[in-house]
């Protein structure tokens, strides 16, 4: 064994060195030193070294150092490398700095990095930065020289993956088909699949409390005419077909004067009411009981329409089963009057509004399950919020083994074990902010890291993953999937985030669609606008189901603005129909309503013709028919009340003689 002179060495005793040897590294410059007293092995000088730098997590230095430091010889350059190498260590925390000072620190220095071979599963040996950018570009997987890291909260985390059988994991089996229910199963009927939404009951309900606010209002007003009359559950369909025709043409936006001018908009919204009892009714419509409205606020401020709007949620969870893989994700239903729980979110297009965290299924975009977020009003049980909402939203797919993709609002370590676990039996897939505790500091960003790579821990089941796809950005993703951490070599991203990324905008496409084709339209009352919101979310889970039944059925798929019209006119025709048998409508209102539901306006032609005389095949000039009864004229104003025997040929309507056209027999 080869031995030095211990007075070629400056050294400094540390007392909480182990007695065998005592050393530390010196503030500027990694200079060990010794209290032995006569002379100092060179293996024992190395092993000091090691346990130097595990203790000050500097880098090691190499055989050149290490014998130049044995003969005394003090290289200027070399003390000046290493100090600079303290701050430029692969696994400390970047300071903020500009893109440009991140990429010029990827080259400085001589950090080194341990490199995990994904073919051979092995570990490599220790080399600097620049000779590894070889085998980086290949693996781009980081790996730590430490079997466990811990985090500032004292999570352990192992730096490789246990063990594991080569079957699929029972975590990751579900045993059910997607699709609709037998409730909705090989239906394609719009109306049929509508009402299975907006059920009977949530129509004789919002029928009973706008009568009852009616009334009220019916109170204020010195002369009752038709448009303050109560409201039936024919108009109110009537009512909801209109919303959703507009939705279908894209009218939201337009005014009720615009609305119903035939000019602009034609004759189909003028077919189902006038403008002044559709404006009534959109400011009567109410969705609970009034009087004990007050009690009920101070539990629930959602209160309003808390009742009809948990009748949908039901019918959405029943009439569909949701596929392997779901997300949940928020909505903000645009809303800028008053209301407690109003929320303001900068990144969505409408910044202000009603925020819903809403769970789809990640296939077919169809919505599961839906809560209001009520701020300070919600009750959360003593939870954190988005762990509350993970397991209120996920009730309906307990047990069932899939997967719920959601963002860093909702994602945390200790929801992924608890998600695991009884009654639950669900994974998660998830981003991570970068100041969860649980994160170990070692797999935070670091100047010397180089850009696309990735660094893996686990915890039994769950993954942690560390990417860095920009010098200023760095990704943290959680799974508890229970699987291995691997990447994509084309693309050098990680199967985990090629996975989050084909399944973590399906709540933004969803509410892409509603707002796309909606009926929304503007309000001072937040229930109006969940209710208007509660009609898009029936109309597209019913597209969605109609779409999966054609298609099963092998028939051609309609497109979702000819879906709506159909609803539209199934929505209206029974209302249609009752205002054609009213006496006191207006001739021109009934022929529209008659081109509405695709009647024949030549009922009664030919009554009183002569044989032989040519029929009327031009539409514009009507012939006048004599009639016994007399009638009140039809186009007249009913404040004349003129009585007249004569007819139109083709409409049947009394025409008195201001309103007769004589032509002769060649012109008609």
């Amino acid at each position: 064994m080869q031995l030095l002179n211990p007075r070629h060495l400056t050294f400094v005793v540390s007392t909480s060195a182990p007695q065998k040897y005592r050393c530390l590294f010196s503030a500027r410059a990694p200079i060990l030193a010794f209290s032995l007293a006569n002379s100092v092995p060179v293996e024992l000088f190395r092993e000091a070294h090691a346990f130097a730098f595990t203790m000050s997590s500097k880098r090691p230095l190499n055989d050149r150092d290490i014998s130049r430091l044995l003969i005394g010889e003090e290289d200027d350059s070399t003390q000046e490398e290493l100090s600079n190498s303290e701050s430029e260590d692969g696994l400390e925390v970047d300071d903020a700095e500009s893109d440009n000072q991140e990429e010029a620190s990827d080259h400085e220095g001589r950090s080194s990095v341990i490199l995990l071979d994904e073919a051979s599963g092995s570990q490599s040996l220790s080399v600097p930065l620049e000779e590894s950018s070889e085998r980086s570009r290949t693996s781009h997987i980081l790996s730590f020289s430490q079997n466990t890291i811990r985090s500032r909260s004292r999570h352990v985390w192992t730096t490789s993956k246990g063990q594991t059988s080569s079957r699929t994991g029972i975590i990751n089996i579900v045993r059910v088909a997607r699709g609709p229910a037998r409730a909705v199963k090989n239906m394609v009927d719009p109306l049929i699949l509508f009402d299975n939404f907006l059920t009977d009951e949530i129509q004789e309900q919002i029928v009973k409390w706008t009568n009852a606010e009616i009334a009220i209002k019916r109170q204020t007003y010195n002369q009752i005419t038709s448009t303050q009359n109560d409201t039936t559950k024919e108009e109110i369909r009537a009512l909801i077909g209109v919303l959703v025709l507009t939705a279908a043409l894209k009218d939201n936006h337009l005014s009720l004067d615009e609305l119903f001018n035939t000019e602009y908009s034609g004759t189909r919204y003028v077919s189902c009411m006038s403008k002044e009892r559709c404006d009534f009714l959109l400011r009567c419509l109410r969705f609970d009981d009034k009087t004990l409205r007050l009690q009920r606020k101070k539990n629930d401020p959602f209160t309003l329409i808390r009742d009809i709007w948990e009748l949908l949620m039901v019918q959405c969870r029943q009439n569909y089963v949701p596929g392997t893989n779901v997300t949940i994700d928020e909505q903000l239903l645009a809303f800028c009057g008053r209301c407690k729980f109003r929320m303001y979110i900068p990144k969505k297009p409408a910044k202000y509004g009603v925020k819903l965290e809403m769970i789809c299924d990640s296939g077919t975009k169809y919505m599961i399950d839906s809560t209001p977020y009520l701020g300070k009003g919600t009750n959360i049980g003593g939870l954190p919020l988005g762990e509350y909402f993970v397991k209120e939203l996920t009730r309906s797919i307990h047990g069932t083994n899939r997967n719920v993709t959601m963002d860093n609002w909702f994602t945390s370590v200790p929801l992924a074990k608890q998600l695991l676990m009884q009654p639950y039996k669900l994974t998660l897939v998830g981003t991570v902010r970068a100041n969860k505790k649980e994160i170990p500091e070692e797999m935070k960003n670091s100047r010397s890291r180089a850009v696309n790579t990735s660094m893996f821990c686990y915890d039994g089941p769950i993954t942690l993953l560390s990417y860095k796809p920009k010098p200023s950005k760095m990704v943290y993703l959680l799974s508890s999937c229970d699987e291995n951490g691997s990447i994509n070599h084309e693309t050098k991203k990680p199967h985990m985030i090629e996975f989050y990324n084909s399944t973590k905008g399906v709540v933004d496409t969803f509410d892409q669609m509603c707002s796309v084709v909606s009926c929304s339209r503007k309000s001072n009352l937040w229930p109006l606008c969940v209710f208007y919101a509660m009609i898009n979310i029936s109309c597209i889970n019913s597209y969605i189901i109609y779409c999966h039944n054609t298609s099963v059925l092998g028939q051609k798929v309609m497109s979702r603005r000819d879906f709506k019209k159909k609803l539209h006119m199934q929505l209206t025709e029974p209302w249609l129909k009752i205002r054609l048998e009213v006496r006191s409508m207006p001739t021109h209102v009934k022929l529209k309503i008659k081109k509405s539901l695709g009647m024949s306006t030549d009922e009664g032609q030919g009554e009183g013709q002569n044989e032989g005389q040519p029929s009327s095949s031009n539409n514009t000039q009507p012939l006048e028919v004599p009639n016994k009864k007399r009638k009140i004229c039809g186009l007249c104003s009913y404040k004349k009340r003129r009585m007249t025997k004569s007819l139109c040929s083709k409409c049947n309507t009394a025409i008195c003689g201001e309103h007769k056209v004589d032509f002769c027999l060649r012109c008609a």
